[in-house]
């Protein structure tokens, strides 16, 4: 018998907005909703999202490694794509 796992896919875009920023509230409700997924394997999905901040950026990945789930992104386009790697480096 094969084991089949399940992969848990959010849309940034509809949780939060298609401009991240750091606004009050915006890192906690993240943090709340990727903990509250009942899955060990999660894909965030930046379909749509057009704008990031630097500071969103480093929250998100800050709460990406704290967890002790697989997260993974996909969908990223090209104009936030180097946001998300400047974040990764200065972390």
């Amino acid at each position: 018998m094969i084991a089949m796992s399940v992969i848990y896919v959010e849309y940034i875009r509809d949780l939060l907005s298609s401009a991240l920023t750091l606004r009050p509230n915006i890192i906690q409700e993240l943090e709340k909703t990727i903990l509250n997924i009942p899955y060990n394997e999660i894909i965030i999905d930046f379909s749509g999202v057009k704008s990031m901040s630097i500071e969103f950026a480093k929250e998100y990945l800050s709460i990406k490694h704290r967890s002790k789930k697989v997260i993974n992104e996909v969908n990223i386009s090209l104009d936030v794509e180097p946001i998300m790697n400047k974040a990764l480096r200065s972390i």
